[in-house]
């Protein structure tokens, strides 16, 4: 009898735990927090120094860990972060931001105890190292408008000369050389979140290049970078900043973003479930109808057709018209897989203005030269009449071997030919060859494409003029800064259509595709969306149901 009363104690023990167990799993399973979630990015992050990179993979991790005064909900509106509230002047010359007291540095050998708080001299420090020639930032230009920037950044003045000011530890001031409409999304930006100057100067000139030299501010806290460049296995660990104000509503327990060597890669681990999330730009064609994924798509990329202006026969303007106007959109259209469509226009489908998007205020089709074969073949005679068959048959479109579709462009390539009698080919080469060749100007035509960093038509017409000048648009800049100072939506709407069609009006520049980015996740999962613009993903509120 007293070994069978045992017995039942024991049983009667064991279900009570059995019991709780559930309990804590059902709670877990019903609200979906606590879950460690994994992500697949395409290549190793090289450096997370927030000024100096402009690495893609690098801003997924940046923006994991680190924020400054404002940033962008998963809606895509700015809402305050590092800075509780903020006030502009009349006259948009002056931006006065004052801080949470409760934003902290953490790293993950920091007690809570030995936590530092940010304070408004980590923005103006970061500010100016943002603008230093020294560093020799890739973001700098973007903030130019602030007052004296270009000068700092041209060694002219002092860095103490920047428009940023720190009254006092919780206040940072920006004082603006001209207004700039597009300030405030500057300010979310990755580029614009705070650096420690003592915790910099104490990495002796290794700041963002591992895991003990980095800072965070935000969310998550990177706790491991393992990389080696030649084994497999990378990866980067996070885990949920409890020093961070807002740490109660912050969904995952931890994050782990596993280091893949290019985009395919990074795909096939994805297709063969070693993840939960993926940021990609090849179609998900297997993905698309399945009950087991969520696919969430962003058309913010533009891809089209640049021409180098010392080739002779690539300055005729009506060489450049033919070849615009022998373009036949609707054809190579159906040869296109789902992560490209027909452009026609600079500023791709995903850009809103005032909370709509811009395309569909101002369609893209009479931007560029409307398919008119008789009068390209016309055009084609005239301008060849005294091209040698060596320099006609010199040109080629340079392409990235990323690019994927060569058929769609082929076809540009065979119709040209049936109106000129000249073959135009296509020369594939490596992304580093690629880039280096753009920039040493070796090449006659070569495929084009910039993103839009920002969800603003100013900053896409900004990131295509950064070079437009390298391929024949000499007055992009004048174009550009005609566009401030408008603030009907009607009014908006109009400035950067006849902007779009200034740019597109000599033909330097031929748009062909918008390129889609795809956010896809498992559909356990939820609450996690895709920050586009900056080719990141916002695991803040990411939920598990499994």
């Amino acid at each position: 009898m007293i070994k069978l009363r045992l017995c039942r104690t024991v049983s009667i023990v064991l279900v009570i735990c059995l019991l709780a167990m559930l309990s804590g799993c059902s709670h877990q399973e019903d609200d979906g927090t606590g879950y460690p979630f994994t992500c697949t990015i395409s290549g190793n992050p090289e450096c997370l120094d927030p000024q100096y990179t402009d690495n893609q993979n690098a801003q997924i991790v940046i923006e994991t860990i680190m924020e400054g005064l404002l940033r962008l909900d998963e809606t895509g509106n700015l809402i305050p972060a590092g800075a509780e509230s903020y006030t502009v002047s009349d006259d948009g010359l002056f931006y006065e931001f004052h801080l949470r007291n409760d934003c902290y540095w953490f790293s993950a050998g920091t007690e809570q105890k030995d936590a530092k708080p940010v304070t408004s001299l980590d923005y103006v420090f970061a500010f100016r190292r943002l603008l230093s020639p020294e560093t020799d930032s890739p973001h700098a230009s973007e903030y130019f408008c602030l007052k004296n920037a270009s000068a700092v950044y041209n060694g002219q003045v002092k860095p103490e000369k920047l428009g940023i000011s720190a009254p006092d530890g919780a206040t940072v001031i920006f004082e603006l050389e001209t207004p700039e409409e597009d300030f405030l999304h500057l300010l979310a930006q990755s580029c614009a979140v705070p650096c420690n100057e003592d915790f910099f100067l104490s990495t002796n000139g290794r700041y963002g290049l591992d895991d003990r030299t980095i800072l965070c501010n935000g969310a998550f806290c990177l706790t491991k970078w393992a990389y080696d460049a030649y084994g497999s296995g990378n990866f980067l660990t996070f885990r949920k900043n409890s020093m961070y104000y807002d740490a109660e509503n912050i969904s995952p327990s931890s994050l782990q973003f596993t280091i893949m060597r290019s985009q395919r890669e990074a795909d096939d681990d994805f297709s063969q479930g070693n993840s939960d999330v993926i940021l990609t730009d090849n179609e998900p064609v297997s993905y698309l109808n399945s009950k087991k994924y969520v696919v969430r798509n962003s058309c913010t990329k533009t891809l089209g057709l640049i021409f180098n202006p010392e080739n002779e026969i690539l300055k005729n303007p009506d060489f450049r018209k033919a070849l615009a106007s022998g373009i036949d959109r609707e054809h190579y259209a159906e040869l296109l897989n789902g992560s490209l469509q027909p452009a026609s226009g600079i500023i791709p489908p995903a850009v809103q203005i005032l909370g709509r998007p811009y395309r569909e205020l101002y369609a893209d089709e009479p931007l560029s030269m409307p398919y008119a074969p008789e009068e390209s073949a016309s055009l084609f005679e005239k301008s060849l009449e005294s091209a040698s068959m060596n320099d006609i048959n010199a040109l080629k479109i340079l392409l990235p071997d990323s690019f994927t579709e060569t058929q769609a462009l082929l076809s540009v390539c065979q119709e040209w030919q049936n109106l000129s009698g000249h073959y135009i080919g296509i020369e594939i080469v490596s992304a580093k060859e690629y880039r280096e060749r753009l920039e040493s100007g070796d090449y006659s035509i070569a495929l084009y494409n910039f993103a839009t960093p920002r969800n603003s038509c100013y900053a896409s017409l900004q990131s295509f003029c950064e070079n437009a000048e390298l391929f024949g648009i000499p007055d992009a800049r004048a174009i550009l800064e005609s566009l401030s100072g408008k603030e009907s939506l009607s009014e908006k709407v109009s400035l950067y259509g006849e902007a779009e069609k200034k740019l597109l009006e000599n033909n330097a520049f031929i748009p062909l595709f918008y390129q889609n980015l795809y956010l896809i996740y498992t559909s356990d999962n939820t609450d996690i969306y895709p920050r586009p613009f900056t080719h990141s993903v916002d695991f803040r509120k990411a939920k598990h149901f499994a």
